[in-house]
């Protein structure tokens, strides 16, 4: 854990935009939506996370909970945000302007409307600072190599992932570290092992444990493949239904684009249809929450609760069938649907020459960790590919909004700076 002191200037920095931020979370209030609701109510497709901390609220504040859940935010998100300062960033022996500049970048998801991490009454806040956490940890673990707070890490990210699933992409992205420091060292460490499988079981375990509190079945959270199965049933034809198995699927599929027609957000309902990817996974990135929410998922439910099934199997049955409909549309529609992800994949990152920057500087940094056992290089390393992760499970289930991504905002400012710093030292 890092010693060295903090800049007063960035500290004095810090208190101004804590102040500006405590005034804007007093103005804007607390904001309820959809998902709040969602989770306050405990729906069968929302994981246990979140739900828990707004109904453990309701229980002590009573009706009040919404204001208490942004204080609560408040105070947990800025609280990471130094911590993330004084016990990670000064590791790097950063210059006061480049800290400076990464304050105010950590900031900046409590103020952008896209996302505002603070006052919305949904995952982003708490999950923003179990992240910034969770990096200072990988820090500690993959750089210093202190092995006594892999327990820590677990924790917290077992905690994350059941607030909000996108973060499933950690695990595979510690077990890659743990496969280049073995193959750096060649030294097993068989208890590493033990506590990366144990997310996935704690995960799993907790899911299906909170849905039979709730809802008294064991089952995990029926959305997965309703998101997977959106984006090939926006690319299918209707045409397509021959490569069905089943007569239910069939109507469910008749069903689905049905419901397209008469919104008007099929594949082919707009204009522009016919011109490059880009214009048309625009059209679904803007229409996803009518193309999957409220069509793939609510019509699919509506469907089986019409046969008089209870609205838990309901949305249990509609998530299998989605599952079908997935593994058999995809092979016939790959094509399309390929580049509708890819799309979604590039889109925010400045097109494709930035992700491929972020690859060969990826792998040239493994390159220099292999050679020098430069452990920072082999973390830079694994920062840019939690971006590319990142970006690769949110283009394939949704889509790229920012509140999927800001996470990680920090992460090529943070490079660039380390860069600029190494060249002017090797200059002097």
């Amino acid at each position: 854990m890092s010693k060295a002191q903090l800049p007063k200037t960035v500290v004095y920095t810090f208190i101004a935009l804590s102040i500006l931020a405590l005034i804007f979370v007093v103005n804007t209030g607390a904001l309820v939506y959809a998902d709040t609701r969602a989770y306050f109510g405990m729906w069968p497709y929302v994981s246990s996370g979140y739900p828990f901390f707004l109904r453990g609220l309701h229980f002590i504040f009573g009706s009040s909970y919404p204001e208490v859940a942004v204080t609560v935010q408040y105070v947990v998100v800025l609280t990471s945000i130094f911590c993330f300062l004084k016990c990670f960033l000064t590791n790097f022996s950063l210059k006061t302007y480049q800290l400076l500049l990464l304050v105010v970048l950590l900031f900046y998801p409590i103020f952008d409307t896209n996302v505002l991490a603070i006052t919305n009454v949904t995952t982003e806040g708490i999950c923003y600072a179990l992240f910034l956490q969770i990096m200072h940890l990988c820090y500690v673990l993959f750089v210093k190599r202190n092995l006594k707070y892999y327990s820590l890490l677990i924790v917290l990210t077992v905690l994350l992932i059941s607030i909000r699933g996108q973060f499933i992409f950690l695990t595979p992205l510690y077990a890659l570290a743990e496969i280049f420091i073995f193959y750096k060292e060649r030294k097993f460490q068989p208890k590493v092992l033990v506590f990366i499988l144990l997310i996935p079981i704690c995960t799993f375990a907790i899911d299906n444990v909170y849905h039979k509190v709730v809802q008294k079945q064991f089952f995990s959270t029926p959305f997965t493949w309703t998101a997977l199965a959106s984006s090939v049933l926006f690319v299918s034809d209707e045409a397509d239904i021959q490569y069905l198995n089943t007569t239910e699927e069939k109507e469910v599929f008749r069903t689905i684009h049905k419901h397209f027609r008469q919104k008007g957000i099929g594949y082919m309902d707009h204009k522009y249809h016919a011109e490059p990817i880009d214009y048309n996974y625009y059209f679904f990135h803007y229409e996803f929450p009518t193309i999957c929410n409220q069509t793939v998922q609510r019509e699919v439910v509506a469907y089986y609760e019409g046969k008089s099934i209870p609205t838990i199997q309901a949305y249990l049955e509609a998530e299998q069938t989605n599952k079908q409909l997935f593994l058999s549309l995809l092979p016939v529609n790959f094509s399309k649907w390929f580049l509708l992800v890819f799309q979604s994949f590039i889109t925010g990152l400045g097109g494709v020459f930035i992700p491929l920057i972020y690859a060969v500087l990826c792998c040239l940094l493994l390159q220099v960790y292999f050679k020098t056992s430069n452990t920072v290089a082999l973390f830079c390393a694994l920062l840019l590919l939690l971006i590319l992760m990142n970006r690769v499970v949110v283009s394939i289930s949704v889509h790229g909004l920012t509140r999927y991504f800001f996470y990680t905002n920090w992460i090529p400012v943070l490079l660039v700076f380390l860069g600029v710093n190494m060249l002017q030292k090797k200059r002097i």
